[in-house]
């Protein structure tokens, strides 16, 4: 007949065996709650695409530090990224912010390597692009507008609000000075300061793409800038490339076509454009890349 102290430290021996199990269990798991400690997507047959995540879906150029992002879990498999412009790994999904174009949303693709479904998230890259575009001054096209963070409806947060207090937002500085102290307006491109839109009339007028610019003439430009929003004014820049024709039959199809590859490129955009009637969210051969945007300045319809 036991007693009741052998009773007793029966009883403690199943209760340490069980605090062993249970720790060992719990250490077994992974960080990102994958019970076997593999990445996500490396065994069985399915994925939840809910695990595949980025923390933001909108983020900002950072000069004072490596602006590096990961997806929230550990996953197993290879990432795609639509269109070209992002700076991302392609094992890891690693994104490096600062390396990317910014101004355009991208769609990032994860592909299991178990073979699941791929799924996708989209990711934009705070700054300012522009839509290849035709510019009739004759007609009084001759601005061609920014689009900030990849979406027409968003508004810069750059303009003075013009009242009292002292919070106007008038910080930001389209065509600031380059690293060797350069601005395009040094060239004769206009751009307003506030905006970002550039005045293409003025720009020819000024003598950008020379004094008495030839038919079909274009220069390629490189504008830096600062916007007050939570780049904390950080150094940015795009590539743009402007033209010069005379009448629109002037321009040559091959260049309508390669404007139009491009614009199919842009997501998140409409596509009102008549001369380009065949826009879509997504190429399904991409043959080009969506930077620079080119702006065509034509004299007369």
């Amino acid at each position: 007949m036991y007693k009741y102290k052998d009773i007793h430290f029966v009883y403690l021996l199943i209760l340490g065996y069980t605090i062993i199990f249970l720790t060992s269990c719990l250490n077994e798991q992974s960080p990102d709650g994958n019970d076997s400690g593999e990445p996500l997507g490396s065994s069985g047959t399915t994925f939840d695409c809910a695990d595949f995540a980025y923390a933001d879906t909108l983020v900002h150029i950072n000069n004072e530090i490596e602006n590096l992002i990961l997806p929230t879990k550990t996953l197993s498999g290879t990432f795609e990224a639509f269109p070209e412009g992002l700076a991302l790994n392609s094992t890891t999904g690693e994104i490096d912010i600062n390396n990317s174009e910014t101004g355009l949303k991208y769609q990032v693709t994860f592909k299991p390597t178990n073979g699941a479904p791929e799924c996708t998230v989209f990711i934009a890259v705070s700054g300012i692009n522009y839509l290849d575009a035709i510019y009739v001054l004759e007609e009084n096209e001759r601005f061609a507008p920014a689009i900030y963070n990849g979406d027409p409806l968003a508004r810069i947060p750059c303009e003075d609000d013009d009242d009292d207090d002292d919070d106007d937002d008038d910080d930001c500085d389209f065509d600031t000075s380059d690293p060797g102290g350069t601005k395009l307006e040094d060239f004769g491109v206009s751009i307003d300061g506030n905006t970002g839109d550039i005045d293409l009339q003025s720009t020819i007028e000024n003598g950008a793409l020379g004094a008495t610019p030839t038919n079909g003439a274009f220069e390629n430009f490189k504008m830096y800038y600062r916007i007050s929003d939570s780049s904390l004014g950080a150094l940015n820049s795009i590539d743009i490339r402007i033209y010069y024709f005379e009448t629109i039959a002037d321009i040559p199809q091959s260049l309508l076509d390669e404007m139009e590859e491009k614009n199919k490129q842009i997501l998140n955009l409409p596509f009102t454009d008549p001369f380009f009637k065949s826009g879509r969210i997504k190429a399904d051969n991409p043959k080009t890349k969506p930077r620079p945007p080119y702006l065509l300045v034509v004299a007369t319809r």
